[in-house]
């Protein structure tokens, strides 16, 4: 492709890779918040991102624990 061709997504490709992608992680556990695929979760059962959902839900369950640990 020449730097003057613009290039253009092809939706069949997209939604093949995508299919494998699919197929690979369909055993992967999911997040219990966003639902996300990961190889692992963590203690709490979820991904490794830091949103402030994230956050909250962690610390609503250590909250949680603590409390019923008294």
């Amino acid at each position: 492709m020449s730097s003057e061709e613009k290039w253009t997504p092809n939706p069949q490709v997209t939604r093949d890779a995508l299919g494998r992608i699919d197929a690979a992680q369909a055993g992967y556990p999911t997040c219990r918040l966003c639902g996300q695929r990961a190889i692992a979760l963590d203690k709490f059962g979820l991904c490794s991102k830091t949103s402030q959902a994230h956050q909250d839900w962690r610390a609503s369950v250590r909250a949680d624990r603590k409390a019923g640990a008294r």
